[in-house]
């Protein structure tokens, strides 16, 4: 996650979990120059439409990405209304290159190459005012920005990909995420048909998926018992899809 290098990383498969998901380790091939992104808001209208149409209403801004490297990263926000007391923030630019599908996934599903990220966050969280610079922003309140941030670039980083049910930990040791919360890792969740997949005007499947923190044991209950075990204790736990960093591990 973002306090790990991620320069120019690849994927190697190193076995299976009990829950059958694919584990994965990422190792570093050395220095890289600078490579300019080969595409540049290809999807962003269409997916900054989709996201007014989900959420009416809104006052929204742009996290813009001043110095991209391989994929441009936008991060928007969009703010509370007083009817959904809530923020909305989702990527743009993940999408505008395809993700390295494992040949198998590939064969059947090349719909999974493109794919966005979004959160929602609490009303009181402080993203900064519409034209702050990021270096304004401490980290504890930035820190969902930095993530989706790094997250949307990791699959072009590595040469894999992200979907449904990957977990994604801060780290070989879990590191919290923020120093008073004990959630370590992310897990990727698809919330509904309402938000995904959204098909392009040429034709091309996004999909788009939520990122939710969550604690060490969740994890690794997930790569014990599959995403569908994790799927069904969350519904059973009733997880609030807003972002709370301090509720109860539901795998303690």
């Amino acid at each position: 996650m973002p306090n790990q290098k991620d320069e120019n990383n690849l994927q190697k498969e190193v076995g299976t979990s009990e829950g059958s998901s694919t584990l994965y380790e990422y190792t570093d091939s050395g220095d890289v120059s600078w490579r300019p992104p080969v595409a540049y808001g290809v999807y962003a209208e269409e997916v900054e439409a989709h996201f007014a149409a989900l959420f009416p209403g809104r006052e929204s801004s742009v996290f813009h990405e001043l110095v991209s490297d391989l994929v441009h990263i936008d991060v928007h926000i969009m703010r509370p209304t007083a009817e959904r007391a809530f923020f909305v923030i989702f990527t743009t630019g993940m999408s505008d290159l395809a993700m390295t599908l494992p040949e198998g996934i590939a064969e059947e599903h090349r719909d999974l190459e493109r794919a966005e990220l979004f959160m929602m966050l609490p009303p009181d969280w402080d993203p900064g005012d519409a034209y702050q610079t990021t270096a304004d922003i401490p980290y504890e309140q930035f820190w969902p920005v930095q993530l989706i941030k790094y997250l949307a670039r990791f699959p072009h980083e590595y040469r894999t990909w992200l979907g449904w049910g990957h977990t994604i930990p801060n780290g070989p040791d879990y590191s919290p995420i923020l120093d008073d919360s004990g959630m370590g890792g992310v897990v990727l969740l698809e919330p509904g048909a309402d938000f995904s997949p959204l098909t392009t005007e040429e034709g091309t499947p996004i999909h788009f998926y939520m990122t939710m923190p969550a604690y060490k044991e969740e994890i690794e209950y997930k790569l014990e018992q599959g995403m569908s075990a994790l799927d069904d204790l969350f519904a059973e736990r009733d997880l609030p899809l807003v972002v709370d960093m301090y509720r109860e591990n539901y795998c303690k």
